[in-house]
């Protein structure tokens, strides 16, 4: 007897009716995918630091700005190799040994959950996706590290150059600043004056500046240090030296200050541990009864004759100078310090060979930390007044426009 299944006869005789469809094979299920048990999943998170582990995204998977659900969940956990054979990157015998192997496991965005998985797999092979998962944890591992005591507050400044603008990135200063070091989320403090529209060889150019910085650091600095809200600074600056020199004067040495330095090549803020040593020079003058200068030639020679066209023929030159200077000099943090312990020096011996009353004029052809540094280092009861000089083509070579003296504000 031929069986019928599912026809109806719609009333019509039996011979009328139509013999029955053949029935498709049923597709062979897969077996339930077991869940990633949540001490597991609590590893993932906790490594990846709820952010994305593909390479160069770093997204955090917790929280939606638009929405502004603090609490949203975007994240996928992924596997490197599949939990089954038949998965990305899947192996008949390792899948079922790494299914729930928080090795084998990467905290992903939707994005690139898709990306790695279906979209671009033969981009995607195991060892590629390892090596994120493994930068992106020792990267997690070395900033969790970083001792509290080490949080910072940061001076930003910028000021114009010439026509040129100086901005100065967050995103460049962190990356210095780690693993030594790391900036507190309210610790930005912005003495940024780039946008100021004043070149500086007009007259207006450096009272504006000195005013705008010495406010600017009474109001958002100095009274946090004296309240102890401030315990360690540093400093990331762009600017002429002359007020470079002033910002180190009102930070001085007494507090807890690192002074960073901008290096062309690599470009960025980051010390080079293996730069070469600064070959430093201290020289006196052999004569000369005039006006004292110092000539401060590290990241580029002065001559005699340069200062001599500002002071006489018969000043009294002093110098400190690089062996081989060149304006990417400066680049670890030990010749920073030896200079500032040299500039302290060669202010005492000036003193003591010229009089307690002398005035030094300064001459500084030096990089952005060593204009600080020496603002730093000046210390107003125990040195002499400083007058800061500025070479500017435009006004046709070096000019005052600074001075630092016991009464400075």
């Amino acid at each position: 007897m031929t069986e019928v299944a599912d026809i109806e006869s719609k009333g019509q005789p039996s011979s009328a009716v139509s013999a029955p469809k053949r029935r498709k094979p049923a597709k062979e299920k897969k077996p339930p995918r077991k869940p990633i048990p949540p001490r597991i999943q609590n590893f993932v998170w906790a490594r990846a630091a709820g952010r994305c582990q593909y390479g160069n995204c770093n997204e955090l998977l917790i929280g939606d700005q638009i929405s502004g659900a603090r609490n949203a969940n975007s994240a996928y956990i992924g596997h490197i190799v599949a939990d089954s054979p038949e998965g990305p990157r899947g192996d008949p015998i390792r899948s079922p040994l790494l299914a729930q192997n928080p090795d084998n496991l990467m905290l992903v965005c939707d994005t690139h959950h898709r990306v790695f998985d279906r979209d671009m797999l033969a981009e995607h092979p195991e060892e590629v996706l390892l090596g994120m998962k493994q930068r992106h944890e020792a990267r997690i591992r070395t900033v969790t590290e970083i001792d509290e005591s080490r949080a910072t507050h940061v001076i930003r400044y910028a000021a114009r150059i010439g026509a040129n603008e100086s901005p100065v990135s967050k995103n460049a200063i962190k990356f210095a600043m780690l693993p030594d070091s790391y900036p507190l989320d309210d610790g930005w403090v912005d003495l940024d004056l780039a946008t100021l529209d004043i070149a500086d060889h007009d007259p207006e150019f450096w009272s504006i500046q000195l005013r705008n910085l010495r406010n600017g650091y009474r109001e958002r600095i100095r009274g946090r240090q004296e309240r102890h809200e401030i315990h360690r600074l540093a400093i990331f600056a762009l600017a002429p030296m002359p007020l470079l020199f002033e910002l180190g004067r009102l930070v001085s040495d007494i507090a807890t200050v690192e002074v960073r330095q901008f290096l062309r090549d690599p470009k960025g803020w980051k010390w080079d541990p293996n730069g070469p040593p600064i070959d430093l020079r201290m020289t006196r003058p052999d004569v000369g009864t005039g006006q004292v200068a110092l000539k401060l030639g590290i990241s580029a020679e002065i001559t005699d004759e340069r200062v001599q066209a500002v002071l006489g023929p018969d000043a009294a030159i002093w110098s400190i100078a690089a062996s081989d200077a060149h304006n990417d000099i400066m680049r670890r943090p030990e010749d920073l310090a030896a200079f500032a312990k040299m500039f302290r020096k060669t202010l005492d011996d000036i003193k003591v060979a010229h009089g307690e009353n002398v005035v030094i004029n300064v001459f500084p052809a030096v990089p952005v930390s060593v204009a600080v540094e020496a603002g730093r280092s000046w210390q107003p009861k125990a040195h002499p007044t400083l007058r800061i000089f500025d070479q500017n083509s435009k006004l046709g070579g070096f000019a005052l426009v600074h001075e630092i003296a016991h009464d400075s504000h």
